[in-house]
């Protein structure tokens, strides 16, 4: 079932379709959906030839390629000593081919020859005009960004790159539609939007019931993932598990990070850190008013089921193990999952606005993010979590995951709040209450869950 990246999925068609685009990039973190994205696009496509690397040498790629090419295109066994000598090979035949080569950081890593890379410029640069199109795809984010960098021979050598990334609220939810807006926030508060994760979802289950299956069984198949395919991508770096750990659910500086760890020096954190921007673990947020000031930066883990596995599952397996998944839930995850939801839903919110700035819906907007307030005044300080920021004013959004709607006494009592604060010029106050309101208030803006699931 392949759902949702329309957007990628017709880049990719434009680039098969063009008579002078030669090779194309696609890379993102395991089970984002590379793969699924390229045999989606190539459905229909006569003389395609998908390889998937092996992590052996590259002899052995070779000629399993070789073996390949002969099946799935037809051909004779081609005679290939290396990955020139096979494209020159696929050349003889003046056909129009479409090339994938899979896991492209498994043939990069085996090859002990000199730099494949190298090699893979000079097949590129002999394609050209010969019909051949050649896709490299790879899981490995760090392997296949140095593709990109300025002093690797691939540089510049890409029609198209596409980095793919987790779905957002609104596409995931393709894969649960039936759902009340509600429930439809906390499953992807919990599960995100990579398309493996969600394909597993059993939406006539209870969001607590796919915990049980997903994560907290002993066969729970994103246990497995998280524990053995993300873990080995931590590898590179040293600190991973326990820089994650600190960070959980919440959004940390550097500084707070530093704190809470112990026996890791500062330049060895900060590259660590680095290593996880690049690896598309964490992610760095900085608020819209206050970019150039360091001591605001935040990190935060970028996916919710690496949130939600490092906040209930990294240090607690042994007890998993030992009070089984029903157990563990009722007296580890029951009392705070609200809770962990709920910081989700501020990010969802921004998602919703951003969707609208896309699509030209939110006029003079300039940017979309949270804002810091120092109230030296009232010696207060704090952060709204979802902000548009204008040309000469702010508009606040206050977002509410209750159980119960908003009462007009809560917004009262909230607008009161925002407004006391000084240094700000406010441009308006709107609220998203994803369970609704208590009633509609002139002037006010009011976002409700259902809103922010309907079309724009």
């Amino acid at each position: 079932m392949f759902l949702q990246r329309e957007k990628e999925l017709n880049e990719l068609k434009n680039f098969l379709e063009s008579t002078t685009a030669t090779a194309a990039m696609i890379y993102g973190v395991r089970q984002i959906g590379k793969s699924s994205l390229i045999l989606e696009a190539v459905k229909n496509s006569p003389n395609v030839l998908y390889f998937e690397s092996l992590d052996s040498p590259i002899e052995e790629n070779i000629f399993q390629l070789t073996r390949k090419a002969s099946r799935q295109l037809g051909l004779p066994l081609l005679s290939s000593d290396d990955i020139i000598s096979f494209f020159e090979n696929l050349k003889l035949f003046n056909r129009s081919f479409i090339v994938i080569l899979d896991e492209y950081q498994y043939l990069k890593r085996n090859f002990a020859k000199g730099n494949l890379d190298s090699y893979m410029q000079s097949v590129i640069d002999s394609l050209k005009g010969s019909g051949i199109k050649i896709i490299l795809s790879g899981s490995y984010v760090l392997d296949m960004k140095e593709l990109l960098e300025k002093d690797n021979p691939l540089f510049n050598r890409f029609q198209l790159i596409l980095h793919l990334k987790e779905m957002d609220y609104f596409d995931a939810s393709s894969f649960y539609p039936e759902l009340s807006a509600r429930d439809k926030i906390a499953f992807y508060s919990v599960f995100g939007g990579s398309p493996n994760a969600l394909s597993l979802i059993n939406s006539k289950k209870s969001l607590k019931e796919n915990i049980k299956t997903l994560i907290l069984g002993n066969n729970a198949p994103l246990k497995f993932y998280m524990e053995y395919v993300l873990f080995s991508e931590l590898r590179k770096a040293q600190a991973a598990n326990a820089v994650l750990d600190v960070i959980k659910n919440r959004k940390l500086r550097f500084s707070e990070i530093f704190d809470q760890l112990k026996g890791v020096e500062e330049k060895n954190l900060n590259r660590q850190l680095n290593i996880l921007l690049n690896i598309d673990v964490i992610e760095k947020e900085k608020p819209i008013n206050a970019k150039d000031d360091k001591r605001k930066t935040f990190y935060s883990i970028s996916s919710n089921l690496v949130r939600f596995y490092y906040a209930y599952v990294f240090t607690n397996s042994e007890e998993i193990k030992r009070l089984g998944p029903e157990t563990f839930y009722n007296n580890y995850i029951a009392q705070s999952i609200n809770t962990f939801i709920s910081y989700r839903t501020e990010s969802i919110a921004r998602s919703y606005f951003s969707r609208k700035a896309q699509k030209g819906l939110l006029g003079d907007v300039l940017d979309i993010g949270t804002y810091w307030y120092d109230d030296k005044i009232r010696k207060m300080n704090g952060e709204f979590d979802c902000v548009i920021k204008r040309k000469d004013s702010y508009d606040i959004y206050e977002v509410k995951y209750l159980e119960s709607k908003l009462s007009n006494k809560q917004i009262k009592e909230e607008i009161e709040q925002i407004n006391r604060i000084e240094g700000i010029n406010i441009g308006k106050i709107g609220f998203v209450s994803i369970s609704g309101f208590e009633s509609k208030i002139d002037g006010i803006e009011q976002l409700s869950g259902e809103d922010l699931y309907a079309e724009l």
